[in-house]
């Protein structure tokens, strides 16, 4: 540590790896939304990232040799590996938890190479640069980005970083050679360095912003297929906006349709899907649950919209892909039970989703859903459902989906009744977190939501606990005019503002000062407001309305377009979020647009699932093999790993074979697929669980060999069948990716190219002004920087020698040139006040021909030219030369 400069070292660590770790920051983000379903946090992976490089270039600014230290580093990580495999976790958690740790090990792993590589090589910032980028347009690519802005700020910045890294990196190694170095000058130069990089950059996007909102709309009307007929009215345009339509020209749900406050609404009366939820109030009376979509945070003013907030400081949403999930088994998010906060008057509810009208992308399950399990659908109702899971969800005993504004049920009644009161003696939110409150009860500025903050306390006066302000709000929308008629009434048309050019005229102040007609957005997002403005924390959920239809199949429930839905969320300290849906009532909704069906009749209980890799198959015999490494039997899972994974025989007699969802002969299963085995023997559903110390081939004995089996899957072999229309739109927005790819790589490779032409650019450049030049004084400067910047480019730096003893020593002897006494006369011309002589003046007009000759005869013209495109050399020539005295 003796050689160390700890001024040198902090410099490095604040203007070399603080930069880079925040140059990090977006790709990590952008990483951390791609393993998404691993709940990976962003600012997680930073921190591991920072750990990393910030250590490594601390141990190896030491003398400390890479490999000892990166031998060590490894046996860590694989002792740690060692102890988490050997850990117990549930099937589920075992999967989570390793891939959690392989990321975070990449990414440390990464950081401490680059701590490493940066504090030894001079280069290295230049790959990491190209690599940072190359893996953000990878990224750009995968995730399917069509936001010009996301795309530029993930890219732009690992651009910038090259530039900067070399030019602070020439600083450093300029200390170096420098007797006494002046840090405050260093620290000025690397500031104002980036305040001119970050300048340019800004005017660049400033210049280019209508260029890139332009390419922003054209992405957007590529990617949602809009803009096909140029000779369609504007109605029609309208139209499109808010259906979307099939093959068959039928009109979609479309749930984006709820986030803003809009003119008008158009539903659809699709059937999007059933749902069996089995909570019920009594043994007669269902309690049905609205079902979740997603939670909206955050609230645009501007546009009048709620968004989802990606940086939320709760995650409380599990939002798997089903279509992802192998058939029978599940997937389970334990986390979010914790998020939900719920922590009295809960109980675990089974719903089972069938899709019909609606994406089977698309999850859709009371809140708070923890796990999502794939299931078949019997044969007489695939016609009319395309998809079908169960959901698990944990529910407040409190919630209720009802319409109980108009019911004469006097059980619901009695059970909003009791549920007011429980929540009366709720504690208030002293005991809360200061950051969550802030979060969810910030208020946007302006006249309108300070009016809406009178209004709310106005109608709270004398309330005491928060349900009371909720329900006095709630009164609000309820009550009536002057004339006896309701004051507020739902409508899909609620019509434009009446005067646009008032100040703060807007859908939302129109809703609730004049015309107090809207629909479900209008409701929630002005209770919303109310409820904030009082302190209560509140939020939007977006899903859909449950309604109970049908008394001959009681905990059954369709859900049409028009069902489509927003409310509100309030927090209540212990009780979590429960729903409190302000919106009057909606006779369209509360009737079907049809009448409801006869309920899909439960499939035939699986005994057996197990998933693994085909091995053998015997057409003949009508036998399989398979290499097992999951299996579930009568609900209860066992994850296999490498070593004790099973071969397990199967008779397939009896057995249907789907490739997704149509029926294949088995002639047509592929070894080395991945098969889902299920039986529904009986016989198996007596096999007892798996007992945690008993080793799996002594349980496997349990089982018949071979295992009767009724349904193999296996993976799809026909390519995917898309419509025309799709197939163009997606090859459209990949050909928008792509285009953005190209161009950004052009760019950084048109910016690699400038770089290295510049040092041929800066000697041609002098040339030009030695040739030009008729004052002695400036030919003196520029023979000087010439002869300086050839042999600095040539690999013949000056370093620490006087101008004088460099020519005299070295430069003359080697090359012959008389630059010695050129340098004599420079010197007396800037310091002197003496004339020259004829000969003197005449040695400095020759010079710059004459000097350049001999030197450069010296070398092979690839040789030159190889010795001119080094970019490095001219900084650290352009930084050091009006440095040397």
């Amino acid at each position: 540590m003796k050689n160390i400069d700890f001024k040198e070292l902090a410099l490095g660590l604040i203007f070399l790896i603080l930069p880079t770790i925040l140059i990090m920051y977006p790709l990590l983000g952008f990483l951390a939304e791609y393993y998404s379903l691993l709940f990976i946090d962003k600012h997680f992976l930073i921190s591991v990232f920072a750990i990393g490089i910030v250590t490594a270039y601390l141990l190896h600014k030491t003398k400390i040799r890479f490999l000892i230290i990166f031998g060590l580093l490894i046996l860590v990580i694989n002792i740690l590996y060692n102890s988490i495999s050997s850990a117990s976790f549930s099937e589920f958690d075992a999967y989570y938890v390793a891939s959690r740790f392989k990321i975070n090990t990449i990414i440390f792993v990464f950081g401490w190479f680059s701590g490493f590589a940066i504090s030894k090589w001079r280069y290295y910032l230049i790959f990491f640069s190209i690599l940072l980028t190359t893996i953000s347009v990878i990224l750009i690519s995968d995730l399917e980005m069509a936001n010009v802005n996301n795309m530029i700020w993930l890219v732009a910045p690992t651009v910038l970083f090259l530039f900067y890294g070399l030019f602070v990196k020439e600083q450093l190694k300029s200390i170096k050679k420098q007797e006494k170095t002046n840090y405050a000058m260093v620290v000025l130069r690397i500031t104002l360095f980036s305040l001119i990089a970050l300048f340019l950059f800004w005017a660049t996007i400033q210049l280019l912003d209508s260029k890139l909102n332009h390419i922003q709309n054209e992405i957007t009307k590529t990617k949602d297929g809009e803009g096909d007929d140029e000779n369609s009215e504007k109605e029609g345009e309208e139209d499109d906006k808010d259906s979307k339509k099939d093959s068959n020209g039928s009109s979609q749900f479309n749930i984006d349709d709820y986030l803003g406050l809009k003119d008008r609404l158009k539903v659809s009366d699709e059937l999007l899907f059933c749902a069996n939820i089995d909570n019920f109030i009594n043994e007669t009376t269902p309690n049905p649950q609205y079902i979740t979509l997603y939670h909206l945070n955050q609230y645009n003013p501007a546009l009048e919209q709620f968004e989802i907030d990606p940086d939320s400081i709760v995650r409380d949403l599990f939002l798997p892909n089903p279509t992802k999930i192998p058939q029978y088994f599940s997937q389970q998010n334990d986390s979010v039970l914790v998020y939900d906060k719920m922590e009295r008057a809960t109980k675990q509810v089974k719903s089972t989703i069938y899709i019909a009208g609606l994406s089977p992308e698309v999850f859709v399950a009371p809140s708070t859903a923890y796990a999502c399990q794939p299931i078949s659908i019997e044969e007489e109702f695939k016609e009319d459902y395309k998809f079908a899971y169960n959901v698990y969800s944990e529910v407040s005993e409190l919630n209720s989906a009802y319409f109980v504004y108009n019911t004469n049920n006097q059980s619901i009644v009695d059970y909003q009744e009791s549920r007011y009161r429980t929540l009366r003696q709720a504690k208030n939110y002293d005991g809360e977190d200061d950051r969550f409150m802030e979060y969810y009860t910030e208020m946007p500025e302006g006249d309108l939501y300070n009016q809406i903050d009178q209004l709310a306390d106005s109608l709270t006066i004398g309330d005491k606990t928060t349900i009371d302000k909720i329900l006095s709000i709630r009164n609000y929308f309820l009550s009536e005019d002057e004339y006896g008629k309701p004051l507020y009434t739902y409508t899909l048309t609620p019509g434009k503002v009446t005067d646009p050019n008032i100040p703060n005229a807007s859908m939302l102040g129109e809703f609730i000062f004049n015309t107090h007609e809207g629909y479900c957005t209008y409701f929630a997002t002005s209770s919303l407001f109310m409820l904030r403005s009082l302190g209560i924390p509140t939020r939007v959920a977006v899903g859909f309305m449950t309604v109970d239809r049908s008394h001959k199949t009681p905990g059954w429930y369709w859900f049409y377009g028009d069902q489509g839905h927003a409310w509100t969320q309030v927090y209540i300290p212990e009780y979590g979020w429960l729903d409190f849906d302000m919106t009057v009532s909606n006779s369209d909704a509360e009737q079907a647009p049809q009448p409801d069906g006869t309920p899909p009749t439960p499939p035939t209980k699986e005994t057996f699932v197990g998933k693994g890799v085909i091995t053998v198959v015997d057409t003949l015999s009508r036998r399989m093999e398979v290499r097992v490494d999951q299996i579930i039997i009568n609900d209860n899972g066992i994850s296999l790993d490498s070593t004790n994974v099973v071969n397990m025989k199967f008779d397939v007699n009896q057995a249907k074979v789907f490739a997704g969802e149509e029926i294949i002969p088995l002639q047509k299963v592929q070894l080395g697929d991945t098969a889902v085995m299920v039986s529904f023997d009986y016989k198996l559903s007596r096999i007892r669980k798996k007992n945690k110390n008993e080793s799996i081939e002594k349980y496997m004995q349990l089982f018949p060999d071979p295992v009767t089996i009724m349904e193999v899957h296996v993976p799809e072999i026909e390519e995917e069948k898309l419509s025309e229309t799709d197939k163009e739109e997606d090859v459209s927005v990949i050909e928008t990716i792509t285009d953005w790819s190209i161009y950004i790589l052009s760019l950084l490779l048109f910016l690699v190219f400038i770089l290295v032409l510049s040092p041929i650019c800066y000697y041609w450049w002098l040339s030009k002004k030695a040739k030009n030049n008729n004052s002695i004084v400036e030919l003196s400067e520029v023979n000087y920087k010439n002869a300086h910047f050839i042999l600095n480019q040539m690999g013949i730096p000056r370093n620490h020698q006087t101008s004088m003893v460099y020519a005299r020593d070295l430069i003359d002897p080697k090359f012959g040139t008389n630059f010695e006494a050129f340098i004599k006369i420079y010197q007396k011309l800037k310091y002197s006040k003496v004339e020259l002589t004829s000969e003197e003046v005449d040695l400095i007009q020759s010079f710059h021909s004459d000097f350049n000759q001999k030197v450069l005869s010296k070398y092979s013209k690839s040789e030159q030219f190889l010795n001119f495109i080094k970019p490095n050399k001219w900084i650290h020539f352009m930084l050091n030369l009006n440095l040397k005295k």
